[in-house]
């Protein structure tokens, strides 16, 4: 019998049913009526997904995707290697980058740094794709192109690349513009996205309807109206704030106050869409911009700029002197400049999740969006793309797995290829930290 196969069993039949609800279900949602009679308003019918696609052979579709392989070594540097591809038929653009870095900022900070060595790197290979004239009509990077957006650059931990942030913006934009220039559509496409926007939009639609249910006095309403979005930015202090209207009005605002604690809450739209969607389709186009914290953090830099890169670049200062302020407010500055993004979430097999799409909007400046807007655009070609691409539960875009099969940077790659060529090079061992496994068990 296998290792504590009875233990096991008798730790989850206990609780079969509240484990089985939170398995296929998420958390308990005691505003499910509520959703389930808005979600529909939200929600668009795809008949039949096949009358969308169309043949592989007719679409000119670029996929880009990376992947990364780091160890702890005995100096207490991390050995890494970034790699990048962007297939397009015939056409392949690489991209690669290995080296040593130190950061006390310890694992979090190392696996942040090396996420956004390979987002950068994906950047780098669109981009020079384009450069060297490929002529496709769609790019489809893996993950969420908001996702990438919503944080003002901040100096890295890692001692040797402390302005990594600065290039990243600056890549991901000229990408932008590139993509542009060219005619060509730039698409995020993601999978179990954690985001929470398109739930949130939803809340906000339950809370206005819930306001006016409850029949508060004028007065009341337009204090309480603002605490939905100071919800959304500082979950604890809304919630404090609200409190004085439930002593006041009581059972009045009970809805009220469970769409506030729903939105403090980590509910994924992807949970929700797939608790409530009963036919295949899409959700409604929403157009995201700047979050509050991030309005808050570029309207303190507007007003202090050389203060605000002296408060988040000390270590930049120091290192390389005071002409990193000039550079680092230009590109901060350029934030304020780049597209809203129009998301939404499409849904071609009921026993799936839906994929999460983003796509940028040049005509609607980030900054200048506010709060999620539902927003009208032509998707056709978006969603033949997609719809051609799918090929069920275990390939949910075909362009997506055939560059994730090729740039998927194994263990054994490393060991019996990329480390014994380094071993050549130096002419010495190379002794890796103890966590590394030198064993392989069965």
């Amino acid at each position: 019998m296998p290792e504590f196969l009875g233990e096991f069993g008798r730790c989850v039949e206990g609780k079969k049913e509240a484990l089985k609800a939170k398995v296929f279900q998420g958390t308990p949602n005691p505003l499910a009526e509520r959703f389930s009679s808005v979600f529909p308003s939200l929600w668009n019918t795809i008949d039949r997904p096949a009358n969308l696609s169309g043949k592989i052979g007719e679409l000119n579709v670029m996929a880009v995707d990376s992947s990364v392989y780091s160890n702890l070594l005995s100096t207490g540097g991390v050995f890494y290697v970034v790699r990048s591809l962007g297939v397009c038929r015939d056409f392949q653009q690489k991209w690669l980058e290995s080296d040593v870095f130190f950061s006390r900022g310890g694992s979090v900070a190392e696996r942040e740094y090396l996420t956004v060595k390979m987002e950068l790197a994906e950047f780098q290979v669109a981009l020079e794709a384009l450069k060297s004239g490929l002529g496709c009509s769609t790019i489809l990077i893996d993950g969420s192109l908001y996702g990438r957006l919503v944080h003002l650059p901040l100096e890295s931990k890692v001692e040797e690349d402390r302005l990594i942030l600065l290039d990243y913006f600056r890549v991901y934009r000229q990408l932008f513009d590139a993509c542009r220039q060219s005619g060509v559509t730039l698409v995020g496409v993601a999978k179990e996205s954690r985001s929470t926007a398109f739930r949130d939009y939803l809340l906000s639609l339950v809370f206005g309807r819930a306001l006016e249910e409850a029949e508060l006095e004028d007065d009341d309403v337009r204090m309480i109206r603002p605490l939905f979005m100071e919800v959304a930015d500082d979950a604890s202090l809304g919630l404090q704030r609200f409190q004085r209207f439930k002593q006041k009005y009581g059972g009045k605002v009970e809805v009220v106050g469970l769409v506030l604690e729903e939105l403090a809450r980590a509910r994924p739209d992807y949970q929700v869409i797939m608790r409530y969607a009963r036919t295949l389709g899409y959700t409604q186009p929403l157009l995201l911009g700047a979050s509050p914290r991030l309005e808050r953090r570029l309207r303190q830099f507007q007003s202090h700029p050389e203060d605000y890169v002296k408060k988040n670049f000390p270590n930049a200062i120091r290192e390389m002197g005071k002409r990193v302020i000039d550079e680092v407010a230009g590109v901060i500055a350029g934030i304020a400049d780049f597209p809203a993004i129009l998301s939404f979430y499409v849904l071609f097999d009921l026993h799936d999740s839906p994929i999460r799409i983003d796509i940028p909007c040049y005509d609607k400046r980030f900054v200048d969006v506010g709060w999620h807007k539902p927003f009208s655009a032509d998707l056709s070609g978006v969603l033949k793309v997609l719809a051609t691409g799918y090929c069920g539960l275990d390939c949910h875009n075909l362009w997506l797995k055939n560059v994730d099969e090729r740039v998927r940077l194994k263990k054994k790659t490393v060991d019996n290829i990329y480390v014994p060529y380094l071993e050549r090079l130096f002419g010495e061992k190379i002794i890796r930290g103890r966590s590394y496994r030198r064993v392989k068990y069965p």
